[in-house]
């Protein structure tokens, strides 16, 4: 007898898709965000309260469509369901909305990111409708967890209508979440991650004027601490912003290819400097998978990234490179700093110098409209689903990219090479085909053109090595079409060429003259090295004394640090403040003397904004050996090429080197090496020593208040932790294998 058998629902369901499944804070945030998204919510306020307490909540609060009783039992309750997915989502809200919606999320799960984020779950909502009301419904997520022989659908949520709406919206969905988890630690450090990274959710790399989504965080319990910072990106209050746009025109190269919506033709644009060069258009022969989808590039120069770090207060490779947006909105974790799904480094070490990384590149890939085969996988961090259509448009990808290393090289590196290509064609097509390596047999081709392409090509040479090979390529061009015009135009450009490099030539030698004495001048700006007046004499024996008034406090320091670790009874709760606070100010002292009297550095104490690679080297080479006996040899070797903008104290770093320094001295080592490196943005900075080490029973203790394996205050390590502290970075020790110990600074 056959019979019909239905599966039955375990409660522990709600773990797989809720925090076994969606297992990143940001990535819940971003969850929640994108409903209030797909709701037309054009405000989103996100609160955070309490967070140092055991009654912290996350509040999510949005101005969007809301819900009504009914889209709570039949949509918000119904598991895995989306009306998203199947058009039932707005079918009785189309007269308010002016074009097709495409949606952010559409499988069901998303609100299952608040369990991520939380035990408990208030979520209250009012639909933008006539007479509507105001439903309340009550999640302990705990309950699901009781028992997993639990049946799903019989563990109840509380439910009311409420008399009064308390959000500052008529319409919309407020979501507070209490009960924080325990892994969920929410600090003022990684607020600030979260709104640059949700300054990234939205689509900025265009202005969208048909849609206004606006996102603010507000943790007032952090407020005080924003005033103290002047740039918007380092405070956490405020509305998400986003300035690429501002800096993605400028000193830039700009590729920009579109596979139509019917997926037959291929427009490929190129500009430089934010003006336009030439459109190429042909048929879509090779990805017949692909519809509605872009990838837009942009080639950052060294000019180009200075820039970029000066307008958006990071660098760009802290900010990220390659995104992948989807109706808008972003797939995570494309684009993600340090992350290189697309393994554009690995291939750009096959052919280093030929081909473009993420340090250089930076752009989106975007998909439009339905595109039923781009899904995004279930967990949420795992970007799309690698199915045939996401190989394509990889390739695609590809594709695009080398027709930016093409012109980029042809520009800057090897010029125009227009050989192989009909002697009855414009120049012009000729430069277009040449600089984006298209063959005849890649099919028939559109192109238009800016008309001064060729000046503005030749224009972008001012600074380029390589000139001469470029704009003689071109001229051959020019002479074999017979194009008189042309080839007195390049005639020109070429002649005013090579005055250039005849005057450049001509004061190279004057220039490798004057390099060893400009950078000495440059080095002068910080470390006035040479004496010159009697004033100045009378500065540094003035600060000679400073020294010893110093010295003398720092003796007594000793005493009082020392009493109070043997327990002497003394007033302890009252002195301690004291002396961590002069101990702090006679260091500075100390090193202002001492620098004043070795480097005649007029050392400022005030912060700075500034490159602080170049800072430190400066200091280690030039100040750093007047200040050491001969005891200890040093070596310095600094991995860091490019500038790394911080704010940082001088006084700060020299104290951080030279207790460091001491350090190893007081273990009887007799070699230093340090060593500045980078890795994903973050500058480190290594202290390695051939000395006794530290007894692996010590290690933890070492940077606390007072805490001495030496004759010494225990003051030094302290100082060294509270300066790596201040500039919100944290260091390592560990015992080397052989001999001494290795101290890891990363800032």
């Amino acid at each position: 007898m056959e019979n019909q058998l239905q599966f039955r629902i375990s409660s522990g369901l709600k773990n797989i898709i809720g925090r076994d499944l969606i297992t990143d804070d940001f990535v819940a945030i971003f969850e929640l965000v994108k409903n209030s998204y797909d709701a037309h919510a054009t405000k989103v306020l996100i609160e955070f309260e309490n967070l140092n307490s055991s009654n912290a909540i996350i509040r999510i609060t949005d101005n969007g469509k809301g819900m009504n009783y009914d889209d709570l039992i039949n949509k918000w309750l119904f598991v895995a369901y989306s009306a998203k997915k199947d058009g039932t989502e707005d079918i009785d809200y189309r007269n308010k909305i002016q074009s097709k919606t495409f949606y952010a999320g559409a499988k069901g799960i998303g609100r299952f990111s608040c369990d991520k984020l939380g035990s408990k779950l208030l979520l209250i909502t009012t639909r933008d409708e006539e007479n509507s009301k105001t439903e309340q419904i009550q999640v302990d997520w705990e309950n699901f967890e009781q028992d997993s022989k639990d049946e799903f659908i019989n563990i109840g949520v509380t439910h009311n209508t409420l008399t009064n709406n308390p959000s500052e919206y008529e319409s919309g969905t407020l979501l507070e979440i209490s009960g924080i988890r325990n892994d969920s630690e929410w600090n003022y450090d990684k607020l600030i991650r979260l709104k640059n990274s949700l300054s990234k959710l939205i689509n900025p790399f265009e202005s969208n004027e048909n849609r206004v989504f606006e996102i603010e965080i507000k943790a007032e319990e952090f407020l005080e601490r924003d005033e103290k910072q002047e740039s918007l990106n380092k405070k956490v209050n405020g509305p998400v912003t986003n300035n690429l746009l501002k800096i993605l025109n400028q000193k830039t190269i700009k590729i920009r290819s579109e596979i139509s919506g019917d997926g037959r033709k291929v427009k490929t644009e190129v500009s430089d400097n934010g003006i336009w060069l030439f459109t190429v258009i042909t048929d879509n022969l090779n990805y017949p998978l692909l519809s509605d989808v872009f990838v837009e590039l942009f080639y950052l120069n060294r000019s180009a990234k200075n820039n970029f770090t000066r307008t958006m207060g990071i660098r760009n490779t802290e900010y990220g490179s390659v995104f992948l947006y989807k109706n808008g909105i972003r797939v995570y974790p494309y684009g993600e700093p340090g992350s290189d799904p697309f393994e554009l480094d690995k291939r750009q070490q096959a052919r280093l110098g030929d081909r473009l990384g993420t340090q250089q590149l930076i752009g989106r890939i975007e998909i439009i409209g339905s595109n039923e085969d781009f899904k995004e996988t279930t967990s949420r961090d795992g970007g799309l689903i690698k199915n045939q259509s996401y190989h394509q448009l990889l390739d695609y990808f590809i594709d695009v990219i080398e027709k930016l290393e093409s012109f980029w090289l042809s520009i800057y590196k090897y010029g125009i090479d227009t050989r192989g290509y009909f002697e009855s064609e414009d120049v012009e097509i000729k430069i277009i085909k040449s600089l984006l390596k298209i063959k005849g047999s890649d099919g028939p081709f559109e192109f238009d053109f800016n008309p001064d392409i060729i000046s503005l090509i030749t224009d972008t040479q001012n600074d380029n090595d390589n000139a001469l090979t470029l704009i003689n390529s071109i001229e051959n061009i020019a002479i074999g079409t017979g194009n008189k015009e042309i080839i007195s135009k390049i005639k020109k450009v070429k002649s005013t060429l090579d005055d250039a490099l005849t005057i450049a030539e001509i004061a190279e030698e004057e220039i490798k003259e004057k390099e060893k004495e400009i950078r000495e001048k440059e080095t002068q700006n910080l470390f006035l090295k040479s004496v010159r007046s009697q004033d100045f004499d009378d500065l540094l024996s003035f600060m000679h004394h400073t020294g010893i008034y110093a010295q003398t406090i720092n003796s007594y320091l000793k005493n009082i640090s020392l009493k109070l670790s043997r327990n002497i009874d003394i007033t302890k709760d009252d002195l301690t403040e004291i002396i961590r606070a002069i101990s702090f100010e006679a260091n500075k002292i100390l090193n202002i003397s001492e620098f004043a009297t070795k480097a005649n550095f007029r050392l400022k104490t005030e912060e700075l904004e500034a490159d602080i690679v170049n800072y430190l080297a400066e200091y280690i080479s030039n100040i750093l050996p007047s200040t050491n006996d001969k005891s200890l040899d040093i070596t310095f070797q600094n991995n860091v090429n490019d500038p790394i903008i911080k704010k940082f104290k001088p006084i700060e770093l020299n104290i951080l080197i030279d207790n460091l320094v001491v350090n190893s001295r007081k273990a009887k080592a007799n070699k230093l090496e340090i060593q500045l490196n980078e890795k994903n943005g973050k500058l480190t900075f290594q202290f390695k020593d051939n000395g006794q080490g530290i007894n692996p029973k010590d290690i933890k203790r070492i940077f606390d208040f007072g805490y001495t394996t030496t004759d010494g205050s225990g003051l030094g390590l302290y100082h060294v932790n509270q300066i790596v502290n201040n500039l919100r970075g944290k260091i390592d020790v560990q015992n080397n294998t052989d001999k001494g110990v290795t101290f890891i600074i990363t800032i």
